[in-house]
């Protein structure tokens, strides 16, 4: 019977040893996964704070280089490993971050206690209730909505305060003056060094995208590199040669000398060599497919023209002109000549012949070997009609004229409220029918109207 007690109670003490060696590695677990999660936040501390919530699963911890591609992700109760890091509420600037276990079988609570205590990473701690975590032995508590965690009783965590993960980030941003294997970022920098004016003596080659001096750049050999950037002046005792543009954001492009711009490749450009005029290198011609504009526009040999010649300035016949061989119009685009003082019109055998005074149409025909000149005037309503508020049809007037049955010009006022009259002229080829028509505001029963009309040949 002794004996049967005695192998009852040792089988109890040797099932008791391996539990708790079972719970000892599952603390060691969580102490090594909490490390990894610390050391992570430590080094990505300002992309976590912008971007956190954040889960941390072993995979990143593994692709990153923090954990061991060997470590074993679930516990002996097949509880998934994982991590949230959350700003703290009450320093939105800063993070904190638990770590706790998912699904598997829940742990008893004599194992999560133990489990508990034996971690040595953070804060240890276990979920006894739902919707809390609660530290080791009851040493603190926290609603786990707090860290954006889910998970339920029986599950081991460990809590990564701000005062840790701050001091991680402190330790990630060490620089090392010796490589260590698998760690590069130990020889990193993620920050600026201000030298207080010392030197950086005997180094090899200066890697840099931009180079910012605030004095001499002194070099025996070549200088190279991708931007160069003074904030003073720059001089060159040569020549400078760039493979792109150079650009002035706010200055000008100056040259000495009698000296402009010149293309190599054509021999053309444009310099000044005396203080009146922007000169063409060897005599090059200038092409645009725009307008050349200036006060006036001279040309010392023939004046050539692919298209019609547009004169926008209008002249009156008998006004005063200077100097004589000036060439202008008057407002019906005849040709001015300035002779003797005077714009005088082109001369012409020519003679006015009246049409009559015509109501509503007048249909004519240019049997003519030569262009004719048509005029119309007048254009009013024939009849008294009251149009709007007290005014009349007879205030109004509409004159179209047509040519070859093309509409080539019109002249009309719809406001009945005062007296008026209207004027059109347009030409005819020779052998061309023509129509003056008047139809004032046929939609209230002004038409038709009436005018008188001539012609010049």
């Amino acid at each position: 019977m002794v004996v049967l007690y005695m192998s009852v109670w040792g089988g109890s003490l040797v099932r008791d040893w391996n539990a708790r060696q079972n719970w000892l590695r599952s603390a060691t677990q969580v102490s090594r996964f909490t490390q990894a999660v610390k050391s992570y936040t430590g080094r990505y501390y300002d992309t976590l704070l912008s971007t956190a919530p954040v889960t941390v699963t072993p995979a990143m911890l593994k692709n990153t280089g923090f954990l061991e591609p060997g470590f074993t992700e679930t516990n002996d109760y097949g509880q998934q490993y994982l991590a949230t890091v959350v700003r703290n509420p009450s320093q939105n600037n800063q993070l904190q971050a638990l770590v706790y276990t998912q699904n598997g079988n829940p742990l008893p609570f004599m194992a999560m206690d133990q489990i508990a205590v034996s971690i040595n990473a953070g804060m240890g701690g276990y979920i006894d209730t739902a919707g809390t975590v609660t530290g080791a032995r009851g040493g603190w508590s926290a609603p786990l909505q707090t860290f954006n965690a889910s998970t339920t009783p029986g599950h081991i965590a460990a809590l990564l305060t701000t005062d840790d993960l701050g001091a991680s980030r402190a330790e990630s941003d060490r620089l090392y003056r010796f490589a260590v294997n698998g760690k590069p970022d130990l020889n990193t920098m993620h920050t600026s060094i201000d030298m207080g004016g010392n030197d950086l003596n005997n180094t090899g080659n200066v890697n840099a995208a931009n180079g910012n001096f605030s004095s001499n750049v002194t070099a025996n050999g070549t200088v190279t590199g991708q931007d160069v950037n003074a904030r003073g002046n720059m001089s060159a005792g040569s020549n400078i040669t760039a493979n792109g543009d150079i650009r002035s954001n706010s200055g000008w492009l100056i040259t000495r000398d009698g000296k402009g711009w010149l293309d190599e490749a054509h021999g053309g450009g444009f310099y000044m060599s005396d203080n009146d005029w922007v000169r063409a290198v060897n005599d090059k011609s200038i092409y645009t497919g725009g307008q050349l504009q200036g006060g006036t526009v001279r040309s010392n040999g023939r004046l050539s023209t692919g298209d019609v010649l547009q004169l926008d300035g209008v002249s009156s016949p008998g006004a005063g002109c200077g100097p004589n061989g000036l060439v202008s119009r008057d407002w019906s685009g005849g040709i001015l000549s300035c002779k003797d003082g005077k714009w005088v019109g082109m001369k012409s055998t020519g003679q006015y012949a009246d049409l009559g005074y015509i109501t509503g149409q007048y249909n004519g025909y240019n049997g003519q070997p030569y262009t004719i000149t048509v005029y119309a005037s007048g254009g009013s309503p024939t009849v008294h009609k009251e149009v709007g508020d007290g005014g009349d049809c007879t205030n109004t007037y509409d004159l179209t004229g047509y040519s070859g049955g093309k509409y080539v010009a019109q002249a009309h006022d719809n406001n009945p409220g005062w007296a008026k009259m209207g004027f059109i002229s347009f030409e005819v080829p020779a052998n061309t029918s023509f129509s003056i028509v008047s139809n004032p505001l046929p939609e209230y029963g002004c038409s038709p109207g009436a005018f008188s009309g001539f012609i010049y040949q």
